[in-house]
């Protein structure tokens, strides 16, 4: 010890001292995670959800025709793609007699779209030739029957919630399509 100067060690603090700093990390600890809560709070309000729900909605749809085309190609039958707007959902038929149609004895293999999805016509549909069916077939010598456009949404009051996936009638080339209010534009799948 130096005469006029004392040092304290940890080890040498009374209890008392001793939990009251520990008490204050801890509140000091408190009010951090205080503040990043309501920073967080404030930059998830921002976020808009709706689109990525859409991309993903749009995404299970792409994945669906694409499973539809390849299973047609390796199986060498067509296989149908039966559009349920009320049920939200996609159905899938493998048709091995090849009448174009589904029969009593073929079953169907149904995905379930989003609840909050809706499938419905745009405000603005996509330039170009497109068949309004509820129905896609797609050939075993690969392409579909017909061009085919399917549009969906999670909001539609929304502009920018809404997708489309296309599907081209040669090479069953399936195409996803985001609308931002006033055109469409290529999106990545």
């Amino acid at each position: 010890m130096v005469s006029g100067t004392t040092t304290f060690r940890h080890e040498t603090l009374p209890m008392s001292l001793r939990s009251l700093r520990r008490g204050q990390s801890l509140t000091g600890l408190l009010v951090v995670l205080l503040v990043l809560t309501l920073l967080t709070a404030l930059a998830a309000t921002k976020v808009d959800l709706t689109r990525y729900r859409s991309d993903a909605v749009a995404r299970r749809v792409t994945l669906v025709f694409v499973a539809a085309s390849r299973a047609a190609r390796q199986q060498r039958h067509a296989v149908l793609v039966v559009v349920d707007s009320a049920g939200k959902r996609l159905g899938t038929v493998h048709d091995r007699n090849g009448n174009g149609r589904r029969d009593p004895s073929e079953t169907v293999a149904w995905t379930l779209l989003d609840a909050t999805a809706s499938i419905l016509d745009p405000p603005r549909q996509l330039a170009g030739p497109a068949a309004h069916s509820d129905v896609v077939v797609f050939r075993p010598v690969g392409g579909a029957a017909n061009d085919f456009v399917l549009y969906v949404t999670t909001d539609p009051g929304a502009p920018q919630a809404w997708r489309a996936v296309q599907i081209s009638r040669r090479g069953a080339l399936v195409k996803f399509w985001r609308f931002d209010g006033t055109h469409w534009a290529r999106g990545r799948s």
